[in-house]
């Protein structure tokens, strides 16, 4: 999407909106991503803009830390799947648990990894039966929709 480099209270963020919808922005701010619940969106003419393009929306403070530490920002998407065999964030979110592992081999249905969004806990489950041959996150990791979680071949 979009990069912006932001002056507030004198100090400079480097802000790139990776997705923006009426319930949600991900954000990455001076190298971290950051996961912003949209609470209202105005179509007030604003003078906040940068060449003519529409307004950045501010930085948001960093997400809380899970159990044990600092979460883990995913690294991105792994190489893209052939032939879509990829499961897929279906929303932004936090991994909070991974139930299978690489050689497993997975019925149509059985539950992938579990993942925070929006405050409930998701359940990603297989759309086909296979073998896991890749997985491309560790519980902690923040994804942006539509990552690359996990190949099933």
């Amino acid at each position: 999407m979009r990069t912006y480099t932001l002056n507030i209270d004198n100090k400079d963020y480097e802000v790139e909106v990776k997705s923006f919808s009426l319930q949600q922005a991900t954000l990455v701010v001076n190298g971290k991503t950051i996961f912003v619940d949209v609470k209202d969106v105005s179509t007030k003419a604003s003078s906040l803009t940068q060449s003519g393009s529409s307004p950045a929306p501010a930085p948001a403070p960093a997400p809380t830390p899970a159990a044990g530490g600092k979460p883990r920002v995913a690294d991105g998407p792994g190489p893209a799947p052939a032939g879509g065999n990829g499961v897929k964030a279906p929303i932004p979110g936090a991994i909070l648990s991974v139930e299978v592992a690489e050689g497993d081999t997975v019925e149509a249905g059985q539950l992938l990894l579990k993942m925070e969004a929006m405050k409930m806990e998701n359940q990603i489950k297989a759309p086909r039966a296979g073998k896991v041959s890749k997985i491309f996150v560790k519980v902690g990791d923040a994804v942006a929709q539509g990552a690359d979680l996990l190949l099933i071949e």
